[in-house]
Formats: C-alpha cells, structure tokens, sequence
C-alpha cells in the first residue's frame, strides 16, 4: 500500500516543475503553528493573519532564497483541514526546487508523495472520495466533457445521483425487513406490494445509471474525425481544409498518403484527432496495402466517419472496404468535372450515411444539384437508399455553388457531440465498472425473487448488492481503489 503515511509536515510544487513559468507555487502542510516556520521569513509570521497574502523575503541559513508572496491558510479551514502555507515563489525550475530541498534539508518537512494533499482531505472529511476522483478527472481532462464531469464530481452534482441510488436502495432493504419481521403486522400482501415496488424503482435508477456508464468513453475522450475514400478523392484537400494548414500532400497521382495522418482541432472547445486515411483500394503494393489495413482498422471506433467519393469515378470504387460501416457523411467531390448529368439510380449501391454532400473540395465549394437539393436541405439520409430521388445530377455549371464544406461539417460534428453529451456519460473508470457490477448483483437479486420466493436468501443477496452500492459512493474504500486514485495526482495535489 502506499497510503502508510506518517503525519509529519509535508512541501511540494503545486504548479508543476517540467517547466519554467512566471510564479510558482510551493505548498507546505501539516505544521502545527506559525512559529514553525520563523526562521525562514524576514518577518514574524505569527502575526501572518488567515487568507491574507504577505509580500516578504524567504530565507535559508541566513542566506535570501527570493523575494515571495506568501498566504496562510488555517486549519481545518483549508483545502484538506491542516494549516497550509503557500508560497508564490519565482517559477523558475531550478529556483523552485532550491527552496523545496531547503525544507526538506531543514528537517521539518519531508517530500509529499503524489495525492498526498488530497488524501489528507478525505481523511479530515474535506472532500469525499467521488470529489477527490472528480478533482483527478478535472486535472487530468483530455476534452470538454471530461473537464464539466470533472466539475459536477467536485461539487457534488453527479455524487447526488449516487446517493439518490443509495437512498432507494435503503428503501429496499427497509421492505426486505418488513417482509421478514413485520408481514403480520402490514399485511403480506401489503408487504409483498412494497417489496416489489422499490424494487422496481431501485431498477429504474440502476438502468439509468448503467446507461451513462455505457456511452463509449473514446467517443468523448478523444473523439476521431475520420476521412476515407478511394485515392484521389480529395480527404488530403479536405483535411487541409479543415485544419486550415497545408499539413498532408496533395496530389494528381493515386496513392500520395499511404499511412494516416493526424493532427488535432478544436470545435466549441472540444478537441478532436482528424485523421486523413490511405486511399481505399485493391492494390499490390505491400506498404500501400498496410495502410489500407490501418485505415479500415480505425474506422468502426472512429465518432465521425466521412466517406469522400470522385462522382466522376462511383461505379469503379470497392465498398468492400466499408459495406457495414453507416458514414456520418458522404462527400461526392470533383462535381466541377461533370461534363454530362448522371443519374442518381447509379447512387443506391452506396453504404448507408446520415448526410450526403456534393462538392469541389479544392476550390471548397458546395453544389445543390435539382433534384437531389431536398437531400443538402434535410441532412437527413438514413438510409441512402430509401431517400435518394430518381432523376439526373447536371454539370456544377449549370447549378453553382452554395457554400463552404468546412462550417456545415463543424456544425455537423458539433451537434453528434451534444447529442452525446445530453446522454449524460459518466466518465470516471471506476464508476463505469462499479454501475456495471451493480447492475449484474441488481439481475441476480431480483432472479431469486421471481424464482425462489425465500425472503432469507433475497435479503443476502441484497447485501451483496448493498456493499457495491456502498462502494460506489465511496462508503467502502479498499485501498487498492485509493491507491490507482491518487497515484494520478502529482505530488503538489
């Protein structure tokens, strides 16, 4: 275990040290009073009053250390219940670890050990343990999402939910008792009613948590923006497009990206892996075909797929690649190369898709084509083939252009994303794992209650399911648990 701590005083970097910065902030904890730290400030720092800051000289040995800022946070009113000073010191790194090894040279501090701060805070009941996963969440945020869940654990919002789990379950183990000491006395129909009533509604909680839990953690984690087509389709122009970079080659000759290439962008603060592929098709080319595999490999797992297409060259591209994938979007490109109409009849062989555009993706220009314009209006293919309408698809000249590809993509992209988030995914692994092991011990209680009708083994079933409960409200802590928690923490937190 590595929560054997002692509850000497401890000192470390809160703001990080991999780099230089303008302050740094250095956190001592644990000391009993103010006078213990007398000989390192210019002043007498048994005045310093509570969440006040002091602009002062820091000293070692007689010897300036710099020129700080510091401010007393006292016990238990501090982020984790003991007297806490902070000190904002200049951020260069080796200026900041100079000072810390001088308290740690002076004996009166040790080093804290990742999370230790913060485990202090569980242990002075300051936070409880879904506050403290929700800080880990909220520090260690890859996306939008994450940082708002983080939010909601820190204060409160998402553990309220667990506790409401909890409140029902009690519910439920108050009809158990009835049922076993008290059905004279109520009545065993009456009883038998409200057994079977928490029960239900105790199910009802689980499945809604169960189904947050379930929400693909990559999807909102480290969303991909996947482009496939065939070679020369125009995914390198469009990914450059919507990178606003010239990051991939672009070039006449079929086959110029051979492995995927990625870079990140961000859309209504959500950071999301563009991907542009290895153009989709049969080939001899032994490293070419490599990346064909990667690119077919990455495409089911990816949030938003986008199928590019030459509409000059549909009936020669192999779906084979992607028959079973439904795209988020379907690019027809080069419709400035139709020299004669083409009919849509051609267009029903294609994988299904949620929204189909027709495009020159190098001069970025979106063509309404007659009869095939309701499709562009609606957005709303699914599937292609029972909304495509028969008819002729004409010239880009004699239709013209109706916009740019990039901002109706952003929009598209954004508004899957929401959907997702309106799903109210929980995040946190643990929790993910706990709801799931919840709902298994919920299907096993209420299997013995349709089939074996013994009161004594639904009430220890229902034990069983009570200490998962527990568990995921943070009432059982094994130290296995706290140990992957905070190993996540740095040493400052």
């Amino acid at each position: 275990m590595i929560f054997n701590f002692d509850d000497k005083p401890i000192v470390a970097c809160s703001s990080g040290v991999s780099e230089n910065t303008a302050i740094g902030l250095i956190r001592l904890s644990g000391f009993p009073e103010l006078t213990y730290l007398k000989d390192f400030f210019n002043f007498d720092i048994s005045k310093l009053q509570p969440n006040t800051a002091k602009f002062c000289k820091l000293y070692y040995e007689n010897t300036v250390l710099d020129e700080v800022v510091v401010t007393y946070f006292k016990g238990p009113n501090s982020y984790n219940g003991e007297n806490i000073l902070e000190i904002s010191a200049h951020g260069n790194v080796l200026n900041i670890k100079r000072i810390i090894s001088c308290f740690v040279s002076s004996g009166l501090f040790r080093m804290a050990k990742n999370g230790e701060f913060t485990y202090r805070a569980l242990l002075n009941k300051k936070l409880t343990l879904a506050q403290v996963e929700g800080l880990d969440t909220l520090l260690n945020a890859s996306s939008g999402l994450m940082l708002e869940q983080g939010f909601q654990l820190l204060n409160g919002d998402l553990y309220r939910r667990y506790q409401n789990l909890y409140q029902s379950f009690l519910k439920l183990k108050s009809a158990i008792e009835i049922n076993i000491d008290f059905a004279e006395d109520v009545g065993e129909e009456q009883s038998i009613a409200l057994l079977q009533d928490s029960t239900k509604k105790l199910g009802k909680e689980i499945a809604h948590l169960k189904k947050s839990a379930n929400v693909s953690k990559k999807a909102f984690m480290s969303p991909d923006i996947i482009l496939v087509g065939e070679p020369n389709s125009g995914k390198s122009s469009l990914f450059n497009l919507l990178l606003d970079d010239n990051r991939a080659i672009v070039s006449d000759i079929a086959g110029t990206t051979r492995d995927f290439i990625t870079e990140y962008i961000e859309i209504e603060n959500n950071t999301y892996k563009l991907i542009d592929t290895a153009g989709l098709r049969i080939t001899s080319d032994t490293i070419e075909e490599e990346g064909i595999r990667r690119a077919v490999s990455i495409l089911d797992n990816a949030f938003y797929k986008i199928l590019l297409l030459d509409i000059t060259k549909i009936s020669e591209f192999n779906f084979s690649f992607s028959e079973e994938t439904i795209f988020d979007a379907i690019i027809f490109n080069h419709c400035d190369k139709l020299e004669k109409p083409i009919n849509t009849d051609s267009l029903r062989v294609l994988p299904q898709s949620r929204n189909v555009f027709f495009l020159s993706v190098k001069e970025d220009f979106l063509y309404d084509f007659g009869p095939m314009g309701a499709l562009l209006e609606s957005g709303s293919i699914e599937p292609l083939i029972k909304k495509i309408i028969s008819g002729s698809i004409g010239p880009a000249s004699e239709n013209g252009s109706t916009g740019s590809i990039g901002p109706k993509i952003s929009d598209e992209i954004r508004a899957k994303f929401s959907l997702l988030k309106s799903q109210d995914p929980i995040v946190v692994d643990r929790h993910r794992q706990v709801i799931n092991e919840i709902s298994d011990s919920y299907d096993v209680f209420t299997s013995n209650i349709n089939n074996l009708g013994d009161i004594a083994i639904i009430s220890a079933e229902s034990r069983i399911l009570g200490n998962k409960i527990s568990e995921l409200i943070g009432i059982i802590s094994p130290d296995d648990i706290l140990s992957n928690i905070f190993s996540n923490f740095c040493i400052g937190k």
